[in-house]
């Protein structure tokens, strides 16, 4: 039982966010508390490590509201479910019906759809290698494994399996890194803990960086809106101006005119100026400008 109980506790840790990855401290710690050979659980580590991160890039998908039997199977799923049910029938050889109901816990998965994925793959292995009575195995070739997976009801165990389809680009980048995880702990020297830490500080530089071009070209943005705010207001004092220089020179021609008619006027003689000095008060009276305002200088 000490698989099943390490197992459990990992995933509900995982839940909590209590562990991150490649968390070799805890994963001993599993090894240790419940008796397990020293590095069993790494793999299980990462299988569930790599469900949860499919789980959660599922669940921001927008408008995706698929349900927990209708999603497809993955192959790290294929993977973690197989070598489950064989290390826990070495283990203490339970009964395959409570080792798949196991499962479905540990995947967040309907009991059947488990059930009938199990003897799916038991079909297909029991076809390729001839032997039809043969419900025990301990691995499955490369080959065999049905890297696409089917959707399956939960009632519909006597269904047959869909027909595969072409997998999708989050299911390919999982299987990479699932793949890429697996090949570091087999190379001599490489430490998984410090190569997915060192992946995970330069992504977060990334992101500094996109954060901070991104401000940068708000900060342009509101800049060129303030250029555009300013060249506007300036065009208008502008217009202001040209319009304040046209009445300028407007009221000038009436003032050079009114000098003129001033001169003409001390020019005359005595009996002229009586004689002609009503009509040309009226003239002097008001000066017209060319907006149409009276401007009154005399009475």
């Amino acid at each position: 039982m000490g698989l099943k109980s390490a197992l459990f506790d990992m995933k509900e840790a995982m839940m909590n966010q209590q562990v991150e990855l490649a968390d070799e401290a805890f994963i001993h710690e599993l090894e240790t508390k419940y008796q397990l050979r020293a590095g069993s659980l790494v793999s299980y580590f990462n299988q569930l490590m790599m469900m949860k991160m499919q789980n959660q890039n599922r669940e921001n998908q927008p408008g995706d509201h698929t349900k927990k039997i209708n999603r497809k199977w993955t192959k790290v799923e294929i993977e973690f479910m197989l070598q489950y049910i064989t290390e826990r029938q070495e283990e203490w050889g339970a009964n395959i019906t409570e080792i798949l109901d196991e499962v479905a816990k540990l995947l967040d998965r309907g009991y059947q759809s488990v059930n009938y994925k199990y003897y799916a793959l038991m079909k297909s292995k029991n076809k390729t290698s001839h032997h039809q009575n043969d419900l025990q195995f301990t691995t499955i070739s490369q080959t065999d494994l049905p890297v696409l997976s089917a959707e399956v009801m939960e009632d519909s165990l006597s269904l047959p399996e869909k027909a595969s389809e072409e997998p999708s680009q989050e299911e390919d980048l999982l299987d990479i890194l699932s793949g890429l995880i697996a090949n570091v702990e087999k190379l001599p020297g490489m430490n998984l803990n410090e190569l997915l830490r060192s992946l995970y500080q330069l992504t977060n530089m990334a992101l500094q960086n996109q954060d901070a071009l991104q401000e940068m070209e708000s900060m342009k943005s509101k800049v060129h809106q303030e250029k555009e705010a300013l060249q506007e207001k300036l065009a208008k004092k502008e217009q202001q101006l040209l319009l304040e220089k046209k009445r300028n020179d407007e009221l000038q021609s009436e003032v050079a005119q009114l000098a003129k008619e001033i001169m003409a006027f001390n020019q005359l003689g005595d009996a002229a100026k009586i004689q002609n000095l009503k009509a040309y008060n009226q003239r002097l009276n008001y000066i017209i400008d060319g907006f149409g305002l009276v401007l009154k200088i005399g009475s």
